[in-house]
């Protein structure tokens, strides 16, 4: 048989047979007729043949996929060709086919990009090497495949092109940069999936492929996680970064089932589990490498997770454990390992586990003794922070005690007086003993006399100049100042209310926070203050009313160019506008806008004051976050927060625009009283808008502006409205909102003839019908009348009013109508 006839008859008979065998008979068939014609004639004969039965739209799926597949065997089966041909070789038959396959790559039809594309993937699995020219040639087809407006193309020219990556140590950057780009953007999750199983793991692709654990798409997940457990590289040697976003990949997703999950944690994470096998072994083991910061939070959620899948076993447990030489190994397992006692309400274990309160006063004792120690060098700060992660970690451990031992609960009480007076410890740990002495006396005025008096033996020591080798006195005295203050502030957002005229708390306020406040020539010093006085305005209104003018001033003083005695230069100042603000409107949400005065002027004043300071965006949010709660508290202040949504000037403020887009249409279509304010807003602050884009041509044109607060004040949009379309008067209350909005524009326009032209479009875009009261369409059509004697030069503009007014004298007659055929029933 000739080869223009064995070669179709060949890949016909594959087509209908998925077996292998059948595949490899066939193939040495075809290569066998290679003895008694030309190397190029058959090989153009099996690429007609190819072409005829896998690149056509009338062969069916399955047939198609099996003619790739004999495709693949034949290659394979060229290469194990014993007997040499002239002119023959599985290369340059690989060779050959990928030279007519970039040909078809620009293909009008879907479909034939797709089986060009998934024959390239096909080729390249069984070639070595090919000549320079064809590799840029074929890498440039399946970049420009990778982009292609079809994804079922999009899948197989990436699957193709991933064979393009390079070496480890000679990587193709053009190719990998796609390639992560592909993974993470393309809208497919075919495509995504495709390139997470076959992209290579290596130091370009690891976060980007660790990226994926995210996806919206639990298969892509799902590949994500089969990856790594399958080919997870040596974890011990990756930077810590890398190694956090390990221990963070998969632990919340909700689909993996638990199976699942342990499984891949042995492979996904073996590089801190086979430690772990090692550590629960001998307490003195480290199962991951910590870092003594907020690194360590990663590390927390999989040892959590491991615990609640109980794969860790306890037992290293014994009575030596809680020995004088703790390391922060075991201390870290320790408290994550209560807790999570805790969580499942397991107390009788928690005891168990846990030593005796005065063995732990012991420990807290010693380690504090260590930490008041002064470093002498490197290696001894090292160990001092070792020894402050331990005694954080066991004064969380404390809080889990019952304090029925008296004895321990003394021996904890006088240390904590003595950690209390020990300098540079952190804000968090300061909290916890907060937690501590909270829970020993349920009274806090025992609590607050308790940290007054620590606080008082620091002032005292600031008092009597306690001088230091090597530190400067007057910034120790800082220092002493700062650690009173953090105290304090740790204090106040623990307790819930003490008593206001309680001797401890007059003396925080009097002695510490107010001249911090008023008298500081540092601005650290007053940021703190005054964020103390603050949360002791949450609690005392008294004294909210009377410090509430100095926090206004401080605002003004950190808001003008004059020079600030605390210094700290714009930073700081930003800093100042931004507590202050937080605390105005969080003080006046508390306790009312008669803290404040007016509230209408004060908080327009301060959004007023925020937006002149374009060089801080965020000054500008935080104002407008806090007049969006405020409104929803009926304070208004709608017509700046209108013009600061369509400003020009807040385009980039990106959390300013998401904070009001989602608080417009809450706030005016939850209630018809919502709308009516809005209503009477608009038109001034459209009016600022329209006029700026006139002058500019900067941000939305106002008819786009005036569509969104049409949108808004409609009535029918309200989400009450089924309920109150039963009741009348609701009804006719409701709709009067289009019917202010246009008699506050005809008024606008009068004044304001510049408006007149953008004016009357806006007219006939209101919903005004028979429900509007009769009251408002009489001002109406005298304010149209007004304005119609104003338009005679802009024959455009009149034609439009004429239309607006015809339509409310139309309804205005056609209720006339009904009422007559009801009275004549």
């Amino acid at each position: 048989m000739e080869i223009q006839q064995l070669a179709p008859t060949t890949f016909s008979e594959a087509a209908v047979d998925a077996h292998r065998q059948t595949h490899a008979r066939l193939a040495k068939t075809l290569l066998a007729a290679l003895g008694d014609v030309d190397a190029l004639q058959w090989m153009e004969a099996v690429w007609a043949a190819l072409v005829a039965l896998a690149a056509t739209s009338r062969v069916a799926k399955v047939p198609s996929a099996n003619a790739l597949r004999f495709l693949e065997s034949l290659v394979v089966n060229a290469g194990r060709m014993k007997q040499k041909v002239r002119g023959f070789s599985q290369q340059q038959f690989v060779s050959f086919l990928l030279t007519r396959l970039a040909r078809g790559s620009n293909a009008k039809q879907a479909h034939v990009r797709f089986r060009v594309c998934q024959m390239l993937f096909i080729l390249l699995n069984h070639v070595s090497e090919i000549d320079d020219d064809l590799h840029q040639t074929i890498k440039t087809v399946l970049m420009q495949r990778s982009r292609d407006k079809d994804q079922h193309v999009r899948v197989q020219a990436s699957m193709a092109l991933t064979r393009f990556q390079g070496p480890p140590d000679d990587l193709d950057e053009s190719v990998v940069s796609l390639l992560i780009d592909l993974m993470t953007a393309d809208s497919c999750a075919d495509v995504r999936k495709s390139l997470v199983w076959n992209m290579d793991l290596n130091a370009h692709t690891l976060l980007p492929l660790l990226h994926r654990a995210n996806d919206v798409d639990p298969s892509v997940r799902r590949f994500v996680y089969q990856k790594f457990a399958s080919a997870a590289p040596d974890m011990m040697e990756l930077e810590i970064e890398v190694r956090i976003a390990l221990l963070g990949v998969g632990l919340k997703d909700r689909y993996r089932p638990i199976s699942v999950l342990r499984r891949n944690f042995n492979n996904i994470l073996s590089f801190s589990f086979q430690v772990m096998q090692e550590f629960v072994k001998s307490a003195r083991k480290c199962y991951v490498t910590l870092e003594l910061d907020v690194r360590t939070i990663a590390a927390e959620e999989a040892l959590v997770t491991l615990l609640g899948q109980n794969l860790v076993s306890l037992d290293f447990m014994e009575d030596a454990m809680w020995s004088d030489q703790l390391s922060p190994e075991f201390v870290f397992f320790a408290f994550i390992y209560t807790r999570t006692l805790n969580d499942q309400k397991n107390e009788d274990e928690i005891q168990e586990f846990l030593p005796s309160l005065t063995t732990m006063s012991r420990l807290l004792d010693m380690y504090a003794a260590i930490l008041m120690s002064p470093a002498s060098n490197a290696d001894e700060e090292e160990s001092i922070k070792a020894v402050e992660f331990i005694l954080t970690r066991l004064l969380q451990m404390t809080l889990f005690y019952d304090f029925s031992d008296e004895m321990g609960r003394r021996n904890v009480l006088e240390c904590l007086k003595k950690l209390l007076l020990c300098e540079d410890f952190p804000t968090e740990t300061i909290c916890h003993m907060i937690r501590i002495l909270q829970k020993m006396f349920r009274n806090e005025a025992e609590v607050l006399a308790i940290v007054a008096d620590a606080v008082c033996d620091i002032q005292d020591l600031i008092e009597n100049g306690v001088e230091s080798d090597d530190i400067d006195p007057d910034m120790r005295q800082l220092l002493l100042q700062m650690q009173s203050l953090e105290i304090i502030r740790a204090l106040l957002e623990q307790i819930q209310k003490p008593p206001k005229q309680d001797p401890s708390f007059q003396c925080l306020l009097h002695r510490f926070i107010i001249p911090s406040v008023r008298d500081s020539t540092n601005s650290l010093l007053r940021q703190t203050g005054i964020h103390c006085l603050g949360l002791m305005c949450y609690i005392d209104k008294q004294l909210a009313l009377e410090t509430m003018g100095l926090f206004l001033h401080t605002y003004e003083l950190a808001a003008s160019d004059v020079e600030d005695a605390a210094g700290g230069g714009p930073a700081a100042k930003a800093d100042t506008k931004k507590l202050v603000l937080q605390l105005v409107f969080d003080l006046v949400m508390i306790h009312g806008n008669d803290i404040v005065g007016d509230a209408a002027v004060v908080v327009p004043y301060l959004i007023k004051s925020a937006f002149e300071q374009q060089d801080d965006l965020e000054v500008l949010t935080i104002a407008v976050e806090g007049a969006t709660k405020l409104m929803m508290m009926k304070f208004l202040v709608l017509q700046a927060l209108l013009v600061l949504y369509f400003h020009p000037d807040t385009e980039n403020a990106h959390r300013l625009r998401q904070c009001l887009t989602c608080f417009f249409p809450m706030f005016a279509l939850s209630c018809a009283e919502n709308q009516e304010r809005l209503a009477r807003v608009v038109v001034s602050a459209f009016s600022i808008l329209a006029l700026s884009y006139e002058d500019t041509e900067r941000g939305l044109a106002p008819t786009e502006v005036a569509a969104q607060m049409i949108e808004w004040t409609d009535y029918r949009r309200l989400v009450c409205m089924q309920e109150e379309n039963g009741e009348g008067d609701s009804q006719t209350s409701a709709s009067s909102s289009h019917g202010t909005f246009a008699i506050s524009l005809l008024e606008a326009m009068i004044k304001e003839p510049d408006l007149q032209k953008e004016g009357t479009k806006v007219l006939n875009a209101l919903h005004i019908d028979l429900a509007i009261p009769e009251e408002q369409k009489k001002r109406i059509l005298k304010l149209a009348e007004d304005v119609h004697s104003m338009l005679l030069v802009d024959p455009t503009s009149l034609k439009s009013l004429k239309r607006f007014t015809t339509k409310i004298e139309d309804s205005q007659e056609k209720k006339d109508g009904d009422e007559s055929d009801e009275s004549d029933l």
